[in-house]
């Protein structure tokens, strides 16, 4: 029988020189940030339902996707690694560049331009018109709580924009650090990320795109509303 070859899955596979710096893991875990935002967008769709999560994980994988293709196209080989293996593999541009950037991109112009063409808040599953009616402060308090809303959207978008570029930028990093690309393969993919994630902005701002993630999110608000009902009603009958 002959001996079978094996690879690793290199989407997951990461590998760092034991000898260095103890901050070199943590570089480790910024280079795995695109699957662990798979994993973490899928939750939030499956789980949540979040229409906004899944229009997002769509466009990552758009990315991943249209960075594989150029990939195969340009056939630019990666750097010399001291774990490298017979297995010739492309590394222009870099796909994790590419995804962090992307993310990092939609996420940042989603916060800044929230009330733009449309605001996501208006989503059925998300309005609090219904909420804020029936808990109206008192006149002399709505200023006290106009001011601390405002302070808290200030904070939450300050935190979230750092968050992004912290993750971005450590994953574009990580990938030169530990030798997986050459600086001008995660500068390619880190332009192509960007350039891609605020298409995917702008598409999400069209009337289209907005019109069909009200009517899944809608729709889906309506059958949720109506299987907690249902669950409800039988509990009821059972007691």
């Amino acid at each position: 029988m002959a001996e079978q070859h094996w690879k690793p899955f290199t989407l997951t596979h990461i590998t760092y020189p034991a000898d260095d710096s103890v901050y070199v893991p943590i570089l480790a875990l910024l280079s795995l940030l695109p699957p662990f935002s798979v994993c973490a967008l899928t939750t939030a769709t499956v789980i949540y339902k979040d229409v906004i999560a899944a229009y997002l994980l769509i466009g990552s994988l758009f990315s991943a996707v249209t960075s594989a293709i150029l990939k195969r196209l340009i056939q630019e080989p990666r750097p010399d690694r001291y774990d490298d293996d017979d297995d010739v593999e492309f590394g222009m541009p870099s796909n994790h560049s590419c995804f962090a950037w992307f993310c990092c991109t939609f996420v940042m112009m989603y916060v800044v331009k929230r009330g733009g063409v449309w605001a996501a808040s208006k989503l059925p599953s998300r309005c609090c018109d219904r909420v804020m009616n029936t808990i109206e402060p008192p006149t002399n308090e709505k200023h006290q709580w106009t001011s601390l809303a405002k302070l808290w959207n200030f904070l939450h978008a300050s935190f979230t924009i750092i968050l992004a570029l912290f993750l971005a930028i450590g994953c574009s990093y990580s990938r030169v650090y530990l030798g997986y690309h050459s600086p001008v393969q995660v500068y390619a993919g880190s332009v192509l990320g960007m350039i891609l994630g605020a298409f995917w902005y702008h598409l999400f701002q069209t009337k289209v795109v907005s019109g069909f993630l009200m009517l899944a999110d809608g729709t889906i608000h309506y059958l949720e509303c109506q299987r907690k009902a249902t669950f409800c009603h039988e509990d009821r009958k059972q007691d």
